[in-house]
């Protein structure tokens, strides 16, 4: 995906016939054929555009994305769209039937076997040169896949928002081991008092780029599903609230760990106590929003293998929706989570 990032204060984008133009200042400091962005985030306030650019971007489809300051998407730009009523309907008929609860614990189960695999792998790495922290890190990768178990074991019998409460409360103590563990890798180069959300307003650099990173990540997501024509807003793990688009944080599950907590654990072992200079008052710095949204595509980029097929790891969302749209319609037998190799 090629994404163009306006990250400075005091900003003007236009065109020039088909191409976008980004000035500050009146000086140029970029310029580009529209067919070749696929996707515009607006990292930053004080940016102006005109019309024209808005006209362009609907023409060529391209996503148009405002970040909030902790990194979410507050609004997208989208053009019209053809219908997919059917496939919308059997969503919200999933919603009470056997598929919606096939769903919710399949992605509950997806994020916990990445965290357990990659808490599998930070052990590896570290037998040799830390073997007492090598072991927590192994027993903690053990109990998550314990409440990957007991998520398989959830009745499905009763109604979707028992199985849901069910499966949500195993979830979430598996990912209370998850981050008890993995903050004791985090504390070998920056201070992690504990896993805190955006509300939660953290200070720390670790708690402030995982915030980022997700919203980052709930943008593509949320991209991926429009694209398949899927109701971003109705969930099966998550639920229903017009506040959130519950279906977009329901496949985020699979690829938090993947995506986003790999790519800040590069970051803090490469930047130390120097990660601490890239967060100011609990938001990120533009040099900070610069760096993460770079290791962020980057690691998008990177081809990985899932059953049996290489890509990018964008594409993979991408056919996860697509899988996920087959399974709504009663084409495929099951829905199978995004998970990675250890």
């Amino acid at each position: 995906m090629r994404r163009l990032v306006i990250n400075d204060y005091g900003v003007f984008v236009g065109v020039k016939g088909d191409r976008v133009v980004v000035k500050k200042g009146g000086e140029k400091m970029v310029e580009i054929a529209a067919g070749n962005i696929s996707q515009v985030l607006i990292a930053s306030r004080g940016v102006s555009m005109s019309s024209a650019f808005l006209r362009l971007m609907l023409k060529h489809r391209v996503d148009f994305v405002i970040l909030s300051g902790f990194g979410s998407p507050l609004g997208r730009l989208t053009g019209k769209k053809g219908g997919a009523i059917e496939l919308r309907k059997n969503q919200v008929q999933a919603q009470s039937d056997e598929r919606g609860k096939h769903l919710a614990k399949q992605f509950a189960k997806g994020k916990l076997v990445n965290q357990s695999n990659l808490l599998k792998s930070l052990a590896k790495n570290r037998r040799s040169t830390k073997p007492e922290l090598a072991s927590k890190l192994e027993e903690a990768s053990r109990i998550v896949l314990e409440f990957v178990n007991l998520i398989e074991k959830v009745d499905t019998a009763p109604p979707l928002e028992r199985v849901r409460a069910e499966v949500m409360s195993a979830e979430a103590r598996g990912a209370d081991a998850y981050w008890e563990a993995i903050g004791l890798v985090f504390n070998e180069y920056v201070e992690f008092p504990k896993r805190m959300k955006r509300f939660d307003m953290p200070k720390d650099p670790v708690n402030v780029f995982l915030n980022y990173g997700y919203g980052l990540l709930a943008s593509d997501v949320w991209m991926a599903v429009e694209h398949s024509a899927l109701d971003p807003y109705a969930g099966f793990l998550h639920k229903d609230s017009p506040r959130r688009p519950a279906l977009v944080m329901d496949l985020m599950e699979e690829f938090r760990q993947p995506v986003v907590d790999r790519i800040v654990l590069r970051l803090v072992s490469n930047l130390k106590e120097k990660a601490q200079s890239l967060v100011e008052e609990g938001r990120l710095t533009q040099e900070g929003r610069k760096t993460i949204i770079q290791e962020f595509s980057r690691r998008m980029g990177e081809k990985v293998t899932f059953m049996n097929r290489v890509l990018p790891l964008e594409a993979h969302i991408y056919v996860q929706t697509r899988r996920l749209s087959e399974f709504l319609m009663r084409r495929a037998a099951s829905y199978t989570p995004y998970t990675e190799r250890w």
